[in-house]
Parts: structure tokens; sequence; C-alpha cells
């Protein structure tokens, strides 16, 4: 806490067995332009008890008092775990005794008949104790990224592999599914392993969306959704003493949005809303067409816990702003911001102290045709006995992806490693129509494979199949023409059109 003329007040603990001398600090102080809140203490139990109840933000104290010394009042301090500037106000201290103090963590000493050193050394003391805190916050907060990263790259190689899992489920129940009549006993069953799955399947992309290992990519989205959607998820988050509503408006103009950002900020919010309300609560969440010049689609995420003070509100949009360091990085809402704001809307807090907090977002409205609407010619979906080059580490998936396109309509030739495929297309005489390869595999990853085999087919056409990200390459980069990207787990309808669609692109433009 920086002090200055008019700026907060400071709160003092004066170790002083005068309440003369005690007021005449405190006089000495408001007439050098401080405002002091003070408190005072002249025994070891009150000092004790002082630190306890409220943490100062500068302790003064005297050399000797009867039965109490500044060297023990030092010690409290020290014991309590607070960094606070310690300065030592007093009469009857020689110079050897006023080291000996320095040297176990007192920051100054200031002798009664030379008060006017007092204001500046505090001032300076204040501002050196805020610059520690800042130092120390900024540690924290490169120790919680530098944890979270970590995590991220854990996160996305458990979603790799369990995602691959979740492949060979989701696209054996499809085949078998698609073997059935209608009236057979076993369809209702393995119709909820595949509900099952693609709700495994979900969770596993929150996992991404937590580690930021989902690229952007804006889709035009229907907000109500993605909220019903990610309900499930918002309501283990915030736990039972929590009461959770929903308000959502019916026929809600589409907006567009990266889908993993609006759930990541849905996310955000909540989790706001939850450490503000440490003994339960209410938390609403409600969207509102709102008619305009520029119409918007209105999301309000309302709780009724403890609100913020006007300073906490003044900055709660700044990066690496946190006021609980132990709970994040203070990235959340700065990222929020962010991502509102480059998709033109804009983000708002009512928040009076003790009133709860509201966040209201404001996403342009997009009036457009969706993804789905736009007429364009779409590639059939079985193949015409196509050759097929897969190239997938995993056993299990390999085989699956094999038997999928196979019943496709497609011929298929397989390699479990990027080696074996280069071979195959370079000394093999029977010709490839298209690569389907997985994107991360040891020693080359699929851009890279699909490079090499390039080299000797310029215009081959290349679908990537991924379990980390959807719609780019992992670092975001725009995927190279004739190669589109699947990500797992998928349907067999969904690669039957993704291979249709390499085989025979759009137009583009």
């Amino acid at each position: 806490m920086t002090a200055a003329a008019a700026g907060p007040r400071i709160r003092l603990l004066i170790c002083e067995d005068s309440d003369d001398d005690a007021l005449l600090i405190v006089t000495h102080l408001r007439r050098g332009g401080l405002e002091v809140d003070y408190e005072r203490a002249e025994s070891a139990e009150q000092v004790a008890d002082a630190l306890r109840r409220r943490t100062p933000d500068l302790v003064i104290s005297d050399y000797h008092m009867p039965g109490f010394g500044a060297e023990h009042a030092l010690e409290l301090l020290r014991d309590s775990g607070y960094d606070l500037p310690f300065i030592l106000v007093s009469g009857r201290i020689g110079e050897e005794h006023a080291v000996t103090l320095m040297r176990s963590g007192a920051h100054d000493f200031v002798l009664k008949d030379r008060m006017a050193r007092l204001v500046p050394v505090i001032r300076r003391e204040l501002r050196q104790a805020q610059n520690r805190r800042d130092h120390r916050a900024l540690e924290q907060q490169m120790r919680q990224a530098e944890r979270l990263d970590s995590l991220g790259r854990l996160a996305g190689g458990i979603a790799h592999d369990f995602n691959n899992l979740l492949a060979v489920i989701l696209g054996h129940t499809d085949l078998a599914l698609a073997d059935l009549p209608p009236d057979d006993p076993h369809r209702p069953g393995l119709t909820v392993i595949r509900e099952l799955t693609v709700r495994g399947a979900d969770l596993t992309r929150h996992l991404l969306v937590f580690s930021r290992q989902e690229t952007l990519h804006p889709e035009t989205l229907d907000a109500n959704e993605i909220i019903a959607a990610t309900e499930r998820l918002l309501r283990g988050a915030i736990g039972e003493d929590i009461e959770l509503t929903g308000r959502l408006t019916p026929d809600l103009w589409p907006v567009r949005i990266d889908r993993s950002e609006l759930e990541r900020l849905l996310l955000n919010l909540v989790a706001n809303s939850r450490r503000a309300m440490p003994r339960g609560g209410r938390l609403s969440i409600e969207t509102a067409n709102v008619p305009g010049d520029r119409p918007m689609v209105r999301i309000c995420v309302a709780d009724n816990g403890t609100g913020m003070s006007e300073e906490v509100r003044s900055h709660v949009f700044e990066p690496f702003f946190t006021t609980d360091t132990a709970a994040g990085t203070g990235l959340g809402l700065a990222t929020a911001y962010g991502v509102v704001k480059a998709a033109g809307g804009e983000i708002t807090i009512v928040s009076p102290p003790g009133g709860g907090t509201t966040v209201r977002i404001d996403l342009p409205a997009h009036r457009g045709p969706s993804a789905g609407d736009v007429e364009t010619r779409r590639a059939p979906d079985r193949g015409e006995g196509q050759r097929l080059l897969i190239v997938e580490d995993d056993d299990a998936v390999r085989d699956l992806v094999g038997l999928m396109l196979r019943r496709g309509g497609y011929q298929t030739v397989s390699a479990p490693t990027p080696a074996e495929a280069l071979d195959l297309v370079r000394y093999v005489e029977e010709p490839i129509d298209a690569l389907v390869t997985d994107m991360v595999m040891p020693g080359m990853t699929g851009i890279e494979l699909a490079r090499a085999v390039r080299e000797h087919d310029r215009t081959l056409p290349v679908l990537l199949m991924s379990g980390y990200t959807a719609g780019t390459l992992p670092d975001a980069a725009a995927l190279p023409e004739g190669m589109e990207l699947i990500r797992k787990p998928f349907t067999t309808e969904a690669l039957l059109h993704a291979v249709a669609s390499v085989l025979n692109p759009a137009p583009r433009g």
C-alpha cells in the first residue's frame, strides 16, 4: 500500500506503554499528510492478539516498556509470517542496540527528538513493502502459470490417449448399430453405450478447454445450447451448496464466437462466483435478445456473494490481477475480456460490496447464414473403390478406421508408422488416392508425413486425425490446401464425409 497525502488510510500497530506518546506519534503523522488509524499495544499478549485480529500496514515500537521490549515485538511480527515494516521510535536507545535490531529485521529507527524523519521513513517503507508484495505476487503467478502449462501438456497427452479409446468404442458401436435391425433387443444397450461415449468425448474436450489446447475457431452458435450443454459441468464445479438457475430466452439470436472460448468464459465466471460464496448462495445464468441499431445477445451471470469494492472492480480485467493468488493466475477475467472484445462484444460488471456480482456480456447477433445453411456442393459419402493409405500407431484405432472405410466403399492399406507408410508410397506400384493419418505419432507428425508423401504426389489429398484439436493445426496455422482435420472420436458417417470432402473438395472462395 503506497501512502500519499490523499491516499488510503494506513493501519498502524503502535507498541507503546504511554498513550500520550502513541497519540503524539499519530498526531505527527497526520500533520505530515498521512491518513492513519491505529491500535496501541503494550504487552506481548496484546501485540499477538492485534496481529491475529487485523493485519496492520506497519508496526511502530518503543524500545523498552515494562516487561516487554522491541526485540520481543519484532520476534512476534516475524512469527506471524507478515512482511510488514517495523520501525523503532524511541528516545532512549543507543546506536549499538539500534543496529542490533536492524540486523534482526527492523527496517529503521527514529529518535523521538528527531521526529521530522518519521513521515519520510514511513512513506519509503510502505512503498518498499508494496514492491516486495508485488514481486512475490508476480513470482506466484509465474509459478502458477508454469504449473498450468505443465498440467496442460499432461492433459493434452491424456486426452489424446483417451480419445483413441473412445474412438474405438464409438466406432465399433456405430458399426454394430448399423448391422442391427430396429427391433433387435441389443440395440437399446448399444445406444446407451454410444451416448455415454459421446458424453465422455465431450468431457475430454472440456479437458482440452481447460488446458487451452483448443485453438480459436469462430462459428455461428446458439448460446442457449452452449449453456445447456455446459450445465452439467457447471453444476459439478460449484457444489451442492450453490443453487444454480437458468433463465434462457427462447428463440435466442445466434452469435459468432469460438465455442471453446465461450465455454471457458462461462466456467471462469462460475468459478469466480463460487469463490465469492464460500458459505453457499444463489447463482443464475440468463440470456436475452437486445434489439437496437446493433442487435445484441446478452448473457448475464449473477450471484449473491460478497461483491467487489470499487478498487477491485476497476482492476478486474487487468492481466494477472487477482484477489486470491491461491485460486488462480488472475487471467480469467482478462481472458474473458479479450474473447468478448475479439467477438465484437462488451463485458461489464455490476458489483456493490456485499451486494453480489452480475457480469453482463453483450455479443453481436449474427444474422448471416450459419455454416449449415450455406449451399455447398456436398461430396458423396460412399467411396467408389479408391485406395486409401491409413497411418496410425494405435493398432485398435488403425483397424477400426480401416473397417469403417472398407464398409464405406474404399480399399485400404495400413501402416503403423510413418516410415513404413513412406516405404509403401515409394516402393509399391499401386497408386494411393488419399492419405488418412494420425496427427501425433512417434518420430514424425502427420503434417510432416503428409509433406514427405507429397514430394511424390504433390496433389495427394490428406485427412489428418487428431485427439488434440479441432479445425486447425496445434500451432493455429492454417491447414494446407488439400488437407482436412477430423477430431477423435468420430462416427463412421463423419469419417466417410471427411474422406469424401478431401477427395472431392468444394470450390474455394
